[in-house]
């Protein structure tokens, strides 16, 4: 630089720019300060925002840097563990799979979940439809305080998402691209050999019923045994049996891989414009995601569509008029019979042994050896290839509004939106879902006799279809004002939402083709269904805001709504909020400490809000319709039936929560910790009323019977640096979330206090069961205890003293149930908290220490971040159908037996084994004595989960002057890359068994991708 007086100006956000004059120097060395104005960041709250400072309600926000350069099909797949208090959880891996937000844990014992209202620029909406690159921000209002200005649609917390807005000046263009490949995340390296499953299976088979399973004789096994080693000889022959000429399998089919591909693409486009000028600025954003899924034959594949544009123009001085639109759509096309059934089918009857195809060609579905069918037919239908179905979903939503200067001091905002779809707004999870489907079943061919072909299956096409209309009102005035060391800021306010919906769904058998999907085409009997619904709801709010002189805070909020589920005289409630804080380092006693403690606020809050998310029509009798099958003149009669009783009291539920929280940020705001502690009773539950007389002749009424506690906590740290490596910036920054909670029942009708039922001082989701002391070591200890505890007197041993021959006793390896109550029998005696018999608490199924740990970097043109996420402790006892996790022991034909798990069978040789001497039903039938929950097999779902890593490089500034590029970024990431977990098995993912008892699910998926983001 030849001018020895320029000056270089250097700057990044969150720190102190910092001018710097060149004179003779070559090389400048120096470390920029965090800047102390951070805390006048703005967050974005109910009908506005406010300073970060000035905060006393408890709000959480991230930017739009936590869903970038991140190959995830939604929001929801993005904020998992990013946000302290805000729960997601996913029901299976399928593409595009939606996630459920839950804030602050256990809502309701109508909804467990209670997911927040989702506004998505003021709008409800869903976070699983937009596009991840059009966000801004996002906060989510955690307490009532922050929450009642939404009143009934705020009681388990409100979900804010703001969009980027328009920039105004020169055009920019900006494009973004992303190719990723994912693959399971558990592991799938099953059993393989013919002989060893056949062998497993029959064992269990025998000792359960007495008889083989497979059918297989000892010749047949003979030839099994050839093929471990031989894997010349045919999996398949032909031979006599009973008469006929007929395929015999000695397969060593690997199914797992004949069903599901081991890698599957995924790719994501997105283009955005924006511009204007002193009057009107816009921005025009589109996005395709594409994501294949992992079914070999006819695979799956969901794609996505976005686009949205946004227009924002000054009319006068004091009037401007804004637009924004909103256009997402996605499909999801799948094979066979359904999306998770594809999953379930294939996991019984399809035995290695068997194979999927026939030498000449067909599909194989029975043995004939046995009378069961091969992967229940399931790969005879995929490769016959005409089953299939399919959604589709759209919203349309446009949104027109204006914001009016009146004076000085105020303002008025109005909107209203209007949203068209093809789905159904569910209200109890805020997402758009169902949408228009289909699935059509075709009978498939397959063949086990040489030359002679059956089929499977049935001929059926369904089809619904939905049409939903959302309307929204939005009015509010606001004054802002400082008076001296007083300001004050007062806003009040209107909202108006009308919802309606109708859907028409049909079914018709024996269409004419099996290539033409239309009704029409049936010739059998049609079905046709319909229905249809809508909902009101009418609000006024109102909110003040105090401080004086920055350190004392008040904030009042209330809203007075209605809703139209209820009958007219309870339609309506008032729910207020207050909260305060205290910036105790704005008083003059801190200033000796204020350079190492910068901020240091304590703020607390209390509010009350309505939950209305109950049936549309819940207040009135409705007589359900219905066909005799009486014939009266040649015709089935058609009757009403009574209506059920319904309660004339019933109102809202009522969620009443208390809040107390401290800020600090310390050493020069390097360091910021927020710290939540919360109370939240839901009260008045609906649920079934006080036991009623028989004489009553009819199920009791629906009521507000019963209350519940939430008790939780939530901690945020986050540490940000910057200095100088090498001659270069250095900048990093850790984060750690961390939250619990636990939710008791405090009123409920349950005198006796009976387990299966809600009872007072019951823990939600508190697991009971039996305790095991080991294995029997021996037929003599196994005989002693049968003797003390006759398997008569115990209700887990059912199972096996139905067995056959000596099976029907205890034996070694056995499991050793301990009588805890000494009476003589293993059972729950009278199944009530004062006598349990045997049983005692020993887990929890709700999830325990919610956390996450985001890491970033940045030196050069390079960046790192990574980000780790899990949960400290949730119990999970195997549904009686986990068949990777029981293999045999459940069903004793299972396909997919985890390689490893022989070696955890006890037998004389292996007596330190994890699961007892084999045994088939044990773990499926109740009476069985794995089927029974117990301590030994409780599983622990804690994970930790890396679940980002970018690397990325951006091209210097001079390079890109050279080819007019405004920026240009490319990046390598992955998805879900590591899970670390207490789970005793590595073939079930610790989400999937959360999500299904039975961890069966569409599996969950790591991703490996790599992008590119360039502006003009």
């Amino acid at each position: 630089m030849t001018d020895g007086n320029a000056v270089l100006v250097f700057s990044y956000v969150g720190y102190l720019p910092q001018e710097v004059t060149v004179g003779k120097q070559s090389t400048l060395d120096l470390a920029l300060q965090v800047d102390p104005k951070n805390m006048q960041e703005l967050v974005v709250v109910g009908y506005g925002t406010q300073k970060k400072a000035n905060l006393t309600g408890a709000v959480s926000q991230v930017g739009a840097e936590t869903l970038e350069s991140r190959p995830i099909a939604n929001i929801s797949q993005g904020l998992q563990g990013a946000l302290p208090g805000m729960n997601v959880t996913f029901g299976d891996g399928r593409p595009g799979s939606a996630g459920t937000i839950n804030i602050r844990g256990y809502a309701s014992i109508n909804s467990s979940t209670g997911s927040p209202l989702i506004l998505i620029d003021g709008v409800p909406g869903s976070l699983n439809s937009i596009n991840p690159r059009d966000v801004e921000s996002i906060s989510v209002l955690k307490d009532a305080a922050s929450a009642s200005i939404y009143g009934a649609r705020g009681a388990f917390g409100v979900v804010l998402v703001t969009t980027k807005k328009a920039k105004g000046g020169r055009m920019s263009v900006n494009y973004g691209t992303n190719f990723g490949f994912s693959t399971p995340t558990v592991r799938t390296d099953f059993i393989t050999d013919g002989y060893t499953s056949a062998k497993l299976n029959d064992d269990a088979f025998i000792r359960a019923t007495g008889k083989s399973y497979t059918g297989y004789t000892d010749e047949d096994y003979e030839e099994l045994r050839k093929r471990q080693t031989d894997h010349s000889l045919p999996s398949v022959v032909v031979d006599n049996r009973n008469g006929k000429d007929m395929y015999i399998y000695y397969g060593n089919t690997d199914w797992w891989r004949t069903m599901f591909r081991d890698w599957s693409p995924s790719m994501e486009h997105n283009l955005s414009f924006s511009g204007g000028n002193d009057k009107t600025d816009y921005l025009v954003s589109g996005r395709y995601y594409q994501k294949r899924g992992v079914m070999r034959v006819n695979q799956d594949i969901y794609n996505a569509y976005n686009f949205r544009a946004k227009l924002n123009t000054k009319v006068t001085d004091w009037f401007t008029l804004n637009t924004n639109t909103q256009f997402n759509a996605n499909d999801y096309s799948y094979p066979g019979w359904g999306v998770n059934n594809n999953f379930v089918s294939v996991t019984v009857h399809a035995l290695p042994s068997y194979v999927p195809v026939n030498p000449d060609g067909t599909a194989t579905y029975r043995t004939e050896l046995n009378n069961y069918t091969i992967g229940d037919g399931i790969y005879a239908d995929l490769l016959h290839g005409k089953s299939k179905g399919g959604e589709k979903r759209f919203e349309l939503t446009q949104t027109i509004g204006g914001t009016l200067q009146l004076a000085k001091h105020i303002t008025a905002v109005g909107s209203y939106s209007y949203t068209l779809s093809n789905g159904v707004f569910n209200v109890n999870r805020s997402a758009w879902e169902s949408g228009n489907t289909f699935l059509r079943r075709t009978p498939a061919p397959w063949s086990i006799f040489p030359g002679v072909m059956s089929t499977v299956g049935y001929d059926q096409l369904s089809e619904t279809s939905n049409l939903s209309q959302y309307h929204v009102v939005n009015a509010y005035a606001t004054y802002d004002n400082t008076f001296g060391d007083h300001a004050f800021k007062a806003m009040v306010g209107y909202n108006q939402e009308l919802y309606q919906q109708k859907s028409l769904s049909g079914n018709r058998k024996d269409l004419l083709s099996q290539d033409l999907n239309d009704v029409n085409l049936g010739s059998g009997a049609q079905e046709i269904n319909g229905g249809q619904t809508e909902w009101a709801l009418l609000g006024y709010f109102a909110r003040i805001n105090y401080d004086y002189r920055g350190k004392y805070l008040l904030e009042l909020n209330g809203r007075y709504d209605g809703t139209s589920r209820f009958r007219p005289s309870d339609r309506f409630g008032f729910f207020p909020s207050v909260s305060a804080g205290w910036r105790v380092s704005e008083e003059s006693f801190f200033e000796p400490i204020k350079s190492f403690a910068n901020e240091f606020k304590i703020r607390a809050s209390y509010g009350s809000l309505g939950n209305q998310q109950v049936a549309n029509y819940a207040y009135l009798s409705t007589m359900s319709r219905g066909t005799s099958s009486y014939l009266m003149n040649g015709q089935k009669l058609e009757f009403l039936s009574v209506p059920a009783p319904i309660s004339s009291s019933l109102t809202w539920e009522k969620a009443t929560s208390a809040d107390v929280g401290v800020d600090v940020a310390l050493l020069r705001n390097k360091l910021n910790v927020s710290y939540d502690w919360y109370r939240r009773a839901t009260t008045r539950m609906l649920t079934k009323g006080r036991t009623l007389p028989t004489v009553f002749g009819a199920t009791e009424p629906r009521e507000n019977a019963a209350d519940l506690l939430t008790k939780g906590f939530e901690l945020s740290v986050n540490w940000k640096d910057r200095f100088t490596v090498g001659g270069k910036p250095f900048s990093y920054n850790v984060g750690v979330v961390l939250s619990d909670y636990k939710a008791a029942i405090t009123r409920f009708d349950n005198p006796t206090q009976l387990l299966n039922s809600n009872y007072v001082g019951q823990q939600l989701g508190e697991i009971w069961g039996y305790t095991i002391d080991g294995m029997f070591g021996s037929d003599e200890e196994a005989a002693a205890w049968q003797a003390a505890i006759p398997l008569s007197n115990s209700v887990v041993h059912k199972q096996i003293s139905s067995a056959p021959g000596e099976w029907g006793k205890l034996r070694a390896g056995d499991l050793r149930y301990v009588d805890i109550n000494g009476d003589g029998k293993i059972n729950v005696g009278e199944n009530t908290v004062a006598n349990h018999g045997d049983l005692q608490r020993i887990g929890n199924s709700l999830p325990r220490y919610s956390f996450g740990v985001n890491l970033g970097a940045n030196w050069g043109n390079f960046d790192l971040s990574a980000f780790f996420q899990g949960i400290g402790r949730q119990n999970w006892y195997p549904g009686s159908n986990a068949d990777k996790f029981w293999g045999p022991y459940s069903r004793p034909y299972y396909s997919f037996i985890p390689k490893d798990f022989e070696s955890q069978i006890w037998t004389p040789e292996n007596t330190n084994a994890y699961l007892p001497v084999l045994r088939g039903y044990t773990a499926l039938n109740g009476g069985g004595d794995l089927q029974a929950v117990n301590n030994r097999y409780l599983q622990n779902l804690a994970y930790v989960r890396l679940k980002n890593l970018t690397l990325g490089y951006s091209l210097p500034s001079t390079l890109l002057q050279r080819i007019k590029m405004a920026r240009c970024r490319i990046y390598v990431s992955g998805e879900n890359m590591v899970t670390l977990t207490k789970l005793k098995t590595s073939y079930i993912d610790p989400e999937m068994a959360a999500a299904e008892t039975n961890g069966r699910v569409y599996p969950f998926s790591k991703v490996y991708s790599f992008g590119l983001d360039i502006s003009f």
